[in-house]
Order: C-alpha cells, then sequence, then structure tokens
C-alpha cells in the first residue's frame, strides 16, 4: 500500500528549494508496512565515516539511507496530521546506531527549555528500540530542543528514566527546523546474535507549546499492550558480539555541621572522606554484570520531612543511582506492597543504645554497603533475568560516658539477596516469572536478637492475555520464611501488621516461644486492559497471618482476605471542552482470615485535561462502619463510623513558563470524631530556559477524638488510652534548578517542615464495640487526671482514692525540620 500525503510532498519542496542544507536527501513518502500493518523502516549500513556528532546535519553519511516522515498525531487528536513535519534516518555500523531527526519549526516558537538529564522538558525528539523483539522492552533516546539527554527503559509498559546508557547526542538549529543527532554504541543495547536482526521501531516528537505528541507509527491510545503497537525496524545484519566495560572510581569528601549542645562531644563540626569503585561490564549482547564498592550516595535529594502517627511504615522512593537504574526487572508488587524494597540495603540502623544521664551517643545515619553486585537482561528466547547481592557494615555507635567512651554494635553484618526470573511465551502473550529473596546477618551480640537472623520470601506470577491483548489474567502467589530468637519473632508476631495479641482476635495465637514465622498470600486478577472505551478488572487477595515481607521488601499488613472490582470510561477524543477525561468507580470488601469482616468501601474519580491544556482530578472514597483492628495497637477492635475521604486537584497549562496548581483534600467521619482539612498550591516557573523554580507549599489540618497514645497496666488489666487531636501541619518544597550545560546543572532543594499538635480530653476505651460512639470510652475526669508540669506528665488516679495509679508521658509534640541539598551534577 502506497500513500503519499500532501504534507509529506511539501516537505520534499521545501527541502530541495533550500540549497544550504545541503545533506537533505528527498524524504521517501513511501509507508511500507508488514502483513499485520506494522510499519517498517529499512535502515543501511555505514560506507563512509561516522558523522561528527554536532547536530549539525552536514556529514556525508546523512545523503546515504533514506529520510522517513509522515508521523501522526497522537495526543490531543489521534490520528489527524501533526502541526509540523518531522524526518528520521537511521544508519549503523559494527559498533554504533547513528540516527538523525529533523524537527521541523518556527525557531522562534520552539521550546528550548534545559533541564538535568532525563528531565521532560520543552520540545522532544526520539527513538525507541525493542531490540529484544519481544514486544515488551525497548531502550530509548531522547534529546530536547536545547540538548538534554533523556534515556529510559521500557518494559511491560512502564518506563524506567533511571536507566543511563553512554550515548552521545547534540542539538543544531537550521533556519526552519531544529535537529538532533544520535549516537548510540551496540554495546548499549540487547540483541540477538542472528545475522539478520528485526528489532521494533518507535519514534516520537513532543511539540511543547500544542501539549502534542506526534509518532513515526501510530500507537493507538487505547492499545493495552503499547510495545506490542510500535513499527519494526529492518535491514541491521551480521553485527559483532559487543561487550561493554565501564568503571567509575570516585572520590567524596565531606563537611557536616550541627548546633553545639553542651556536654555532647559528637556536636559541631565533623570531616569524613570516602573512596569507592562503580563498574558496568557486559557478559554478553544479552547480560550485564553492574557492581560498586563503597558506593557514593552523596549527590542523592534528601527524603522529604513526615512525622508519622500512624502504626503503617513511611513509604520512601528509592533514588541511589544503583539500585533505581534496572529496578523494574526486581518489581514484584503484591497488591500495594513488595517483595523487594531496595531502601531496606543500607537503612538506618536498627538499635539504639540505652543511654543514662550525661551520657551521648553517635550513631550513624545509615548502614554502610560495603559493596554490591547485580546481574541483569534478558535473554534473544524471552528470558529475563536479575539476580542482585549486597553486604552491609556492622555498625557500631560510640558512647561518652563520664566514666569514658566505648562502642557498641547497633547494626549486625547483613547480606542481601535478590533472583527474579520472567519467561515469555505465546509471542509475549503470557509471560511466567518468580522471584526469590534473601535476608541473612551475622548476629553476635546479644541485644540485636531482636533482628530475625535470616529471612526468606518468594513468590511465582503468571499473566495472560487474548483477543490483542483486549483482556487480561493475572495470579500470584507468595510465601515467608523467617528465622530468629524467640525475641525476634514475638516482635513480629505483636507487630502492626498482625497483632497476633489483640484479645478478640480467636483465629491467631500468641507462640511466645516460636523460633520461626510463616506465611503465605494470593491474588487473583481478570479484567479488560483497553481496545475500547470501557475498562474494567476484578480481583481478589488473600494473607495468612504470618506474611512477612519486611526484612527486604516492603509490607503494611497481613491476615487479610479482599474482594472487589473497577470499571472505567475513557475517553481520549477530544470532546466538547474536554481534551480527555476518564471516569472510574470501584468496590471493595476486607475481611480477616478468620472470617470477620473489617470494611466495605465505594469510591468514584474523574480526571481529565481541558482543552486550554489544564488538568483536573477529583475523588470521592466512601468507607462503611468497620472494625478497626489497628487503632489500639494491640487491643480488641473498635467499632468505628464511616467516613468520606474527598480529593480534588487542578492545574494549569503546564507549557507555559508559569504554570500553578493547587490540591484539595478533605477527610471526615461520619460522627464527627476526626476530620482532617490539606491543601497544597503549587507553582512551576521557568524563568528562563535554563533556570526553573518550583515551589509546593502545604497546609493541613486535623482534629481526631480517637488517637491512640498509650497502653498501661492497672489492676491486671490493660487500658488503651486515647486523647482527642488537634495538629497543624506546615511544610515547603521548594527546589530551584539551573542548566549551566546540558550535562553540567545545579539543584538547590529545600524542605521546611513544621507539625504542632496538642491533646485533650484524655480518655480510655471501656466498651470497643459499642453501637454508639460515645458508649465506647470514659474520659478521665478532674478528679482523675492532672498534669504535673514539671515532670511533663499526666498523673491518673482511676479509683480516686488520692493515690496515682499510673502516669502519662505528656504527648503533645512541636516538631520542627528543616532539610536541604545542594548538589552540582555533572552527568555526560
Amino acid at each position: 500500500m502506497h500513500i503519499i500525503s500532501r504534507p509529506g510532498i511539501i516537505a520534499i519542496l521545501l527541502l530541495l528549494l533550500k540549497s544550504h542544507v545541503s545533506t537533505a536527501s528527498v524524504v521517501d513518502t513511501t509507508i511500507h508496512r508488514t502483513q499485520d500493518g506494522k510499519r517498517i523502516y529499512h535502515s543501511q549500513r555505514l560506507t563512509t565515516e561516522p558523522p561528527r556528532i554536532d547536530g549539525v546535519l552536514d556529514d556525508a553519511c546523512w545523503k546515504e539511507g533514506i529520510w522517513s516522515g509522515n508521523y501522526t498525531q497522537q495526543i490531543p487528536v489521534e490520528g489527524a496530521a501533526p502541526s509540523a513535519e518531522t524526518e528520521l534516518k537511521i544508519l549503523y555500523d559494527d559498533k554504533n546506531l547513528y540516527f538523525a531527526i529533523r524537527a521541523h519549526d518556527d525557531p522562534a516558537k520552539t521550546d528550548k527549555s534545559r533541564g538535568r538529564r532525563d528531565a521532560i522538558d520543552g520540545d522532544i525528539v526520539g527513538v525507541c528500540f525493542d531490540s529484544y523483539h519481544d514486544q515488551r522492552t525497548g531502550f530509548e533516546f531522547d534529546l530536547t530542543a536545547s540538548g538534554t539527554k533523556i534515556d529510559l527503559v521500557l518494559m511491560n509498559d512502564g518506563w524506567d528514566t533511571s536507566w543511563d546508557a553512554v550515548w552521545d547526542g547534540k542539538v543544531a538549529q537550521e533556519d526552519s527546523a531544529w535537529t538532533a543527532e544520535f549516537r548510540v554504541p551496540l554495546s548499549q543495547l540487547r540483541y540477538s546474535n542472528e545475522k539478520q536482526q528485526i528489532w521494533g521501531l518507535h519514534a516520537w516528537r513532543w511539540i511543547n507549546r500544542f501539549m502534542e505528541e506526534d509518532q513515526w507509527a501510530l500507537i493507538p491510545r487505547d492499545t493495552p499492550a503499547r510495545m506490542s503497537a510500535i513499527g519494526e525496524l529492518h535491514g541491521i545484519a551480521n553485527l559483532p558480539k559487543n561487550r561493554r566495560f565501564e568503571l567509575m572510581p570516585y572520590l567524596r569528601s565531606q563537611l557536616h555541621t550541627s548546633a553545639q549542645q553542651s556536654g555532647n562531644p559528637f556536636t559541631g563540626r565533623e570531616t569524613d572522606t570516602a573512596v569507592g569503585l562503580d563498574g558496568k561490564i557486559g557478559i554478553s549482547s544479552d547480560f550485564t554484570l553492574d557492581l560498586t564498592v563503597n558506593p557514593d550516595f552523596g549527590q542523592v535529594e534528601a527524603d522529604p520531612s513526615v512525622l508519622n502517627l500512624t502504626v503503617f511504615e513511611t513509604f520512601y522512593e528509592e533514588k541511589r543511582p544503583f539500585f533505581l537504574e534496572g529496578k523494574n526487572i526486581y518489581d514484584f508488587d503484591f497488591e500495594h506492597d513488595l517483595l523487594f524494597y531496595s531502601r531496606r540495603i543500607g537503612h538506618s540502623p536498627s538499635y539504639y543504645p540505652v543511654l543514662n544521664v550525661n551520657e551521648y551517643a553517635d550513631v550513624p545515619d545509615n548502614t554502610a554497603i560495603l559493596g554490591a553486585i547485580k546481574m541483569s537482561g534478558k535473554s534473544k528466547d524471552g528470558l529475563s533475568v536479575g539476580i542482585l547481592s549486597s553486604l552491609t557494615a556492622k555498625e557500631n555507635a560510640d558512647i561518652d560516658t563520664p566514666a569514658g567512651r566505648y562502642s557498641q554494635a547497633v547494626e549486625p553484618l547483613t547480606n542481601y539477596a535478590v533472583m527474579r526470573v520472567q519467561k515469555d511465551y505465546n509471542g509475549s502473550n503470557t509471560i511466567f516469572g518468580g522471584i526469590l529473596t534473601a535476608t541473612n546477618r551475622q548476629i553476635d551480640d546479644d541485644h540485636l536478637n531482636l533482628l530475625n537472623r535470616s529471612a526468606y520470601t518468594g513468590g511465582v506470577d503468571l499473566r495472560h492475555y487474548w483477543q490483542d491483548k483486549t483482556y487480561y489474567v493475572d495470579a500470584k502467589g507468595v510465601f515467608s520464611t523467617l528465622y530468629g530468637d524467640r525475641r525476634a519473632i514475638l516482635d513480629l508476631q505483636t507487630a502492626s501488621a498482625r497483632y497476633f495479641q489483640r484479645p478478640d482476635a480467636e483465629h491467631v495465637s500468641l507462640d511466645s516461644a516460636a523460633t520461626s514465622l510463616d506465611g503465605l498470600g494470593g491474588s487473583f486478577q481478570v479484567g479488560k486492559g483497553g481496545n475500547g472505551r470501557w475498562r474494567w478488572e476484578i480481583e481478589t487477595n488473600w494473607r495468612s497471618p504470618g506474611l512477612e515481607f519486611n526484612d527486604i521488601g516492603y509490607l503494611t499488613e497481613a491476615d487479610v482476605l479482599s474482594a472487589g472490582g473497577e470499571i472505567a470510561y475513557v475517553e481520549n477524543v477530544p470532546h466538547g471542552i474536554f481534551r480527555s477525561y476518564s471516569i472510574e468507580t470501584g468496590i471493595e470488601n476486607r475481611w480477616d482470615t478468620g472470617r470477620n469482616h473489617l470494611s466495605s468501601n465505594v469510591q468514584f474519580e474523574v480526571e481529565g485535561e481541558f482543552r486550554n491544556k489544564w488538568r483536573f482530578f477529583a475523588n470521592a472514597y466512601h468507607e462503611t462502619d468497620q472494625f478497626d483492628t489497628r487503632l489500639l495497637r494491640g487491643g480488641p477492635a473498635v467499632r468505628t463510623k464511616g467516613w468520606l475521604h474527598n480529593m480534588y486537584h487542578i492545574s494549569t497549562d503546564g507549557s507555559k513558563k508559569l504554570s500553578l496548581g493547587a490540591m484539595l483534600h478533605a477527610h471526615f467521619h461520619y460522627d464527627d470524631i476526626s476530620k482532617t482539612f490539606d491543601i497544597a498550591p503549587f507553582v512551576n516557573w521557568k524563568i528562563i530556559n535554563t533556570l526553573r523554580l518550583s515551589s509546593e507549599f502545604e497546609y493541613s489540618q486535623t482534629t481526631t477524638a480517637l488517637q491512640y497514645i498509650d497502653t498501661k497496666e492497672f489492676e491486671r488489666d490493660k487500658r488503651y488510652i486515647l486523647g482527642e487531636l488537634d495538629r497543624e501541619t506546615l511544610g515547603m518544597t521548594l527546589r530551584l534548578d539551573y542548566a549551566i550545560t546540558p550535562e553540567l546543572t545545579i539543584q538547590y532543594y529545600g524542605n521546611p517542615y513544621l507539625s504542632i499538635g496538642n491533646y485533650a480530653n484524655i480518655k480510655r476505651i471501656t466498651r470497643p464495640r459499642a453501637e454508639s460512639y460515645d458508649d465506647l470510652y470514659h474520659i478521665y475526669t478532674d478528679k482523675e487526671i492532672a498534669f504535673d508540669a514539671e515532670q511533663n506528665q499526666y498523673d491518673i488516679d482511676e479509683t480516686a482514692d488520692g493515690r496515682v495509679d499510673y502516669h502519662l508521658d505528656n504527648p503533645d509534640f512541636n516538631f520542627r525540620e528543616f532539610r536541604s541539598n545542594l548538589v552540582a551534577r555533572w552527568e555526560f
């Protein structure tokens, strides 16, 4: 089938008329396709000198081969002609791929905003190669109009911009177009050893002022598996085997300052120097070995401040390059949790010394990573493998006392290991895989027996697509087995994920003599993921009480059965005032494994984009009356009334120099026992093309009448003490990015944070399953409770006999923190 478009003819005439563009050969407007309709590009082997990568397309090689145009608009109007023409050419030799893109446009209107590497900003062109040709994996190389490099790995229709390959790319300006020139070593790609190569090929362009994406081979927006819809690259043949070998040593000097504390010798100024090595070795064209010795994470942005009053651990995103690159290979999510959570490696020490008066401790902020190694890649027959092993040091705290100074272990020597495999079958319509993890600690100090000595987890997963990947079924099974001292296993049983000690939990029992803990879990999902406006999914999940991932994974709760479903309507065709929008609703029911009903919820949300490129999101989440098994931190389940959660978000046109937005969040129980209000306005300002300011301000106000404080023993019974918390939080996140060149950037990050909480109406739970909120508790009267300002505690006299029965530390708080860093990066 031959299609010659009018824009293509105009582009040919313009190129022929502009004699000063001497390298512009005729654009081939013939669209070649496979039998199943995929667009084909025929590459040619380089026969002249390789190009000098400067962005200027005046090298002799660019007179060879063909320029391919006829891009198609995907966003906002799928299938429409693009606002400006784009042309692509691809050449190769035994060592490199060479490709060039000419993006026609008015130079005065091209957005040349510049950011650090992998910053998606301004006008962009790029090419993605599915060199495995498995229709699941792609290696993408992009350049912005300012010359910023972007590279990423696509896998299973997700993407990972942390992958940083070694390649060259530059941009230049012509009279009526900007040009991008690339050289990508074949050693950076993974491909088979076959003589005649066929790769998947995707080329695209982003015109920022229109928020428009144009594609060389159109991927319909409702396609459920996008990598299977891209075009093909033919003509590459007789490639030699390439081996990648890179070593990067580093030297770091660090100065740490803190406020001087009287009597504390560990405050003030402290210097530190470290050396280390990062390496990357190509085992084959399919697999790469990465290693790091005493890795340097000094350039990593600090975690945001947070004061967490819940039972759930705060989840922090991974930011360290060694663990970021290729992390998608190791992904094995289980509902909202993870079997592998890389932030466990190098975490802060698990033990803090018990100090007496006039004693001070210098505890390391993090556990040192002595070394780590990982192998990852994918074979030509569809087997993907990721193996990681890391060793962290035994850490000691220095303790200063009036009698002298000594050290105490706060973290044992630990080995972490992960192995993840997946295999494609049936043209990548069936994917079967598994994961195994191991954590082993060398515990030589008795006080560290609070940690598990060994922890093993694993799982298998199966995903199958049918009817052109419109429908899917996904099944997973997981297990965990942990060994340790009785103290460690007892801590696991009484941890917030399971609370075996709950007096009303008849389906579980606390075993203080146990030295191991086992658990199982599973999930099943079936749904429709695309190829039409309607999408749906039905799912069920279960977790046995003993399931545990937290030695190397992330798990918030065990002992849960859930079932639910959702349905969505997605409109990608501009209609009325909308460029696109979606509407979704869902329902879920939850029980524990003793078949006790915990909660039910229903949610509704809508999001989209207006024609003026403003974006919006709105959500409503209703939870029915429930039994809260975690409110009393191991006490009986408490009946609480239902609640409603609302979230609204709106942002202005992100293509403008100045864009604004705000998030509004409201949460309240129907019986008014708690309510929360959050507002978070934000601003993104491109002061000039190389300087960007982004800032988010957050204010939160929370009032909750049932905030847990402590559990006390009295007359052989437990007193679960709560209070009415009035909390206000104020925070701001500020980022200032200055891109001196596409390779050299400076970033400032600042995060001031303030949270103040005051408690009133201190109470104890008396009837946890009472129908009425007022019958749940007893508020201590003035005769029963008094505040001791000198000791900063409450004295409680339940019997009102004039004798204090127990004390309660003052739970009020005033938390202030300021985190910041200033980082200069040279990323080549």
